[in-house]
């Protein structure tokens, strides 16, 4: 009896400071995001020059109809003037690695690449076809000349697909190096992905 007295008691210690202390880091979570809030409240003024820097072409969408052709040509150069890019390369909003190397690089490379392992994978499903096709021809046939003529044919098509075979493993490691370095240079996820 003693002892479920002492454990109870030791309980409810435990639980007295856990509460406590509980409530002394809620109030020191809530003067903390007071002043988090007050240094947000020094907002910063964006000015002009500051917003320029960060404009881009307005592209029009389709779903808006054209303005009407009361407009002079005068206003038109104005507008076009205000819509043009600040310059004349076209990569020059495009985001880039840490090496400099922009999105539609990274892009257009695992596209690439990603091609080159898909055709290899496609000539060695052909070849594994030609093969099967090649070994009933000769399990069918009679002459045996004809039988020596499909076997060197198949010898070779098994040539091509041990060559296929050691392509489509570079083409692979090839691509998988081609990701190790975009992640490595900081290209985005979204740069690599199919």
């Amino acid at each position: 009896m003693k002892k479920t007295v002492v454990l109870l008691h030791t309980a409810f210690l435990i639980a007295f400071v856990s509460a406590s202390y509980a409530q002394q880091s809620l109030a020191d979570l809530a003067k903390q995001e007071k002043e988090r809030r007050e240094e947000i409240k020094n907002n910063r003024v964006i000015t002009n020059e500051e917003a320029a820097r960060y404009k881009r072409e307005v592209q029009p969408s389709p779903a808006i109809p054209e303005q009407s052709s009361k407009t002079s040509p005068s206003d038109k150069q104005g507008s076009e003037a205000v819509n043009k890019p600040q310059t004349d390369n076209p990569e020059a909003d495009e985001p880039k690695d840490f090496e400099g190397r922009p999105e539609s690089f990274w892009r257009k490379t695992m596209a690439e690449a990603r091609q080159k392992v898909k055709d290899l994978t496609n000539e060695a499903n052909v070849i594994v076809l030609k093969i099967a096709d090649m070994q009933n021809k000769f399990y069918s046939m009679d002459d045996g000349f004809k039988r020596e003529s499909f076997q060197r044919e198949i010898q070779k098509s098994y040539y091509e697909q041990d060559l296929n075979k050691q392509n489509l493993e570079k083409a692979k490691l090839e691509l998988q190096n081609l990701e190790n370095e975009a992640r490595k240079s900081g290209a985005l996820p979204g740069w690599l992905a199919p």
